[in-house]
């Protein structure tokens, strides 16, 4: 595919370092080198990820890079030098993920962990992120978009979809088996109920006043968290002993606290959602041993689960409900992710 050259100059939205305020404007376009290529970006998902780099409210979540933006889709518009051009071509419908690149070579990179490898560089936190025209990916690292699904709907899967689909997967559950899921409309919540539903498992859906969404992406049992007098026996009641498993897709320090409560023995509590302040689990060794609850935590995925991940959406089982935007938008769309009032998934629209 023949695509004029990249502009010299082109629109991102850029956080002022002093005031926290973002605005849309002109920067020269950032030139891929070695093995990375230069994305023209189509759309972008908000991430409740970028909240956290734009508040700077999360100690290991600091910004080095004043362009967030980590759910990228669209087309590489130019190569660097070392890029493998027999492999990636310009024109290309790639993927600008949460995680630019890792070492490949440690620990967790070679048993199954890479997403969390101590090297690893991230986009819209180390690396200047898809709240942008252009952007760069690292073809040594990166994923190809599959034919039927869209730039819009594959936007949303490579953090808030692949999170919740790789949450599913190491829960460990049995096909029939309860999954509650606190913040069930939200966006990385009205995914995880439907990849839930995709896999076998039966939903009780928590939130807040979005009960007919809920319900209506296949959520089996909804609980209102403010209408309902306890959140705790309620689960247990419509799961007849309570949940097998819990996704916390909430940033609810409450959601964490209602979980221990629910899960039902040997059930398994996966942590996604990051309260804005510190939260301790209201766990003892007696819940380990005589309930022999299971609690771990999960951050994205890696290659193989995002594919694995686009594919529910290209096979129809698993369908963003998604709130075109501008990126004009993105403190208007972050204020929502704050006040938990956004439904679906808010993609901004930029070429």
């Amino acid at each position: 595919m023949s695509l004029p050259a990249p502009p010299e100059v082109s629109l991102a939205a850029i956080q002022d370092q002093k005031t926290k305020a973002i605005s849309v404007t002109q920067r020269q376009t950032p030139v891929p080198i070695g093995t990375q290529v230069l994305v023209k970006i189509n759309y972008s998902g908000v991430c409740a990820t970028d909240l956290h780099l734009a508040r700077g409210n999360i100690p290991y979540l600091q910004p080095k890079v004043s362009v967030g933006g980590h759910e990228g889709t669209g087309i590489i518009a130019s190569l660097g030098g070392e890029a493998d051009a027999t492999k990636w071509h310009i024109g290309d419908r790639v993927a600008v993920r949460w995680v630019h690149i890792v070492c490949g070579k440690c620990e967790v990179c070679t048993t199954g962990y890479e997403n969390l490898c101590q090297s690893r560089q991230l986009a819209g936190k180390d690396v200047e992120g898809t709240f942008a025209e252009y952007a760069i990916a690292d073809s040594s690292y990166m994923v190809r978009l599959p034919e039927g699904v869209t730039d819009a709907d594959a936007a949303p899967i490579l953090c808030a979809g692949v999170t919740v689909y790789k949450a599913l997967k190491i829960a460990n559950l049995r096909k029939d088996s309860w999954v509650a899921i606190p913040g069930a409309g939200g966006g990385l919540g009205h995914l995880a109920v439907q990849y839930a539903r995709a896999m076998g498992f039966k939903v009780v859906a928590l939130d807040v006043n979005k009960r007919d969404f809920c319900l209506s992406l296949g959520a089996d049992i909804y609980i209102d968290v403010l209408e309902t007098k306890d959140c705790v026996s309620d689960v247990i009641k419509a799961t007849g002993g309570g949940a097998h498993g819990a996704l916390i897709c909430a940033s609810s320090a409450q959601a964490y606290t209602d979980a221990i409560g629910f899960l039902r023995r040997t059930g398994s509590l996966v942590c996604i959602g990051l309260p804005a302040k510190a939260t301790k689990l209201p766990l003892g060794p007696e819940d380990f041993v005589a309930r022999g609850i299971k609690v771990m935590g999960t951050s994205t995925g890696d290659r193989q689960d995002t594919l694995e991940a686009l594919d529910f959406v290209a096979r129809g089982e698993v369908k963003p409900q998604l709130i075109e935007r501008r990126i004009e938008d993105i403190e208007e769309i972050l204020k929502e992710l704050e006040n938990g009032t956004s439904q679906g998934k808010s993609v901004i629209r930029i070429s």
